[in-house]
């Protein structure tokens, strides 16, 4: 605008600009596409008011969003993401699919998924307080990621996930309740994050090519994980509540959340398992062949220090640990101590005290916890070679 009003009034831009010529309509369609993507939708399908040019421009835009803030009537949110939908551009496929609609009905929902999914998008991302079912899904060729938040997902939908999804790669699950789901399994996916979820049953994460997983604070309630078959697998997080084994109800036996971690380089563990567990856990994952690097929570310190030695017993290649202390005192821990079979510093014959592999130990804990100076001390025996230090917070 400065450039404009500098021009002299002669000058043959200024012309132009003052007989009303529209140089933003001359761009191609890529160019608008790409400015009415900063627009909240309704004023996207308002710009076909503009002009010619511009009236079924936003019927082919790369993207959908159907954003419950823009409307302050349900009933005038379920038109225009019905309309949105039926009248857009079949042709043109979606390059992403946002559908953010807390309060909508599951029928409604599940329609509005479908059809973004029939329409070939290849980003879809739906969050609101509503039940996706197998009615959502349809064979998705051209889905390559998935987040999903504040649902209840049935198993129906995600077992057609599993299997209409071929080139599926990044799915996010946050804040959702999976009710009858009992296994995520997938060829193509390589990236996996579930995200303070209620689990009503046992999981089974079984996906050959998954490259990275994470999962963050599940319910006190949920049932237990069990990870298989994750050859790939690069980077692992695991943060689960401290109360979680002790309440998922089941025969804790029955769970390996250990078996599909092995192949991992990089291992966040913050996973308080029970001694039965862990022992059961360690006999069916043999060895962390390929870890390099390892950070563990509280849990790790019960019974001298024994979930800790056990683990980097079977880590021959690790370089870098970090033993986070966040809290006083782990309860659970505590309580598990006096049951551990091994427990007062035993460990299996021939297994030895020293770790030359290892580089540096960092400690994190509060500044008046004790347990870091201890720690220090014992690690020194452990691994004496390494680079040993406290951050103290």
């Amino acid at each position: 605008m400065s450039e404009l009003a500098s021009t002299p009034c002669s000058s043959k831009s200024t012309r132009r600009t003052t007989n009303g010529v529209d140089r933003v309509s001359s761009l191609p369609d890529e160019l608008l596409h790409h400015m009415m993507s900063f627009l909240p939708m309704p004023e996207v399908v308002r710009t076909s008011l503009l002009s010619t040019r511009w009236r079924n421009l936003w019927a082919s835009t790369p993207y959908i969003r159907i954003d419950h803030h823009d409307f302050k009537d349900y009933g005038k949110l379920k038109k225009f993401g019905d309309h949105l939908l039926l009248l857009r551009d079949g042709a043109t496929s979606l390059d992403e699919a946002r559908i953010l609609a807390n309060n909508v009905d599951t029928f409604t929902c599940c329609e509005w998924v479908r059809h973004a999914i029939m329409q070939k998008a290849r980003h879809l991302h739906v969050s609101g307080y509503a039940l996706l079912d197998s009615t959502a899904m349809f064979p998705a060729q051209h889905l390559k990621t998935i987040r999903l938040r504040s649902l209840v997902l049935r198993g129906g939908f995600v077992r057609l996930l599993n299997c209409e999804c071929p080139v599926l790669e990044h799915l996010e699950i946050e804040q959702s309740d999976l009710w009858d789901l009992k296994e995520i399994s997938s060829w193509s996916l390589k990236v996996l994050h579930l995200i303070r979820c209620l689990i009503i049953k046992g999981l089974v994460i079984c996906a050959s090519n998954l490259t990275h997983l994470s999962i963050d604070e599940q319910s006190c309630h949920s049932g237990a994980v069990v990870t298989r078959d994750l050859s790939s697998l690069v980077t692992a997080s695991i943060r689960l509540r401290y109360d979680y084994y002790h309440t998922s109800g089941g025969s804790i036996l029955d769970y390996r959340l250990l078996d599909g971690l092995s192949n991992a380089t990089t291992l966040e563990l913050h996973a308080p398992l029970p001694e039965l567990t862990f022992e059961r856990d360690l006999l069916t994952c043999l060895v962390f062949s390929n870890l390099t690097s390892l950070v563990l929570g509280d849990w790790c310190m019960a019974a001298d220090l024994y979930p800790l030695r056990r683990i980097l017993h079977r880590s021959p290649k690790l370089k870098e640990l970090s033993i986070k202390l966040e809290m006083e005192e782990c309860r659970s821990c505590k309580k598990s101590e006096s049951a551990l079979p091994l427990a007062r510093g035993a460990l299996p014959s021939g297994s030895g005290s020293s770790h030359p592999f290892i580089e540096t130990i960092i400690i994190h804990c509060q500044k008046k916890d004790s347990r870091g100076d201890a720690l220090l001390q014992a690690l020194k025996l452990i691994a004496g070679n390494a680079k040993i230090s406290i951050e103290r917070r």
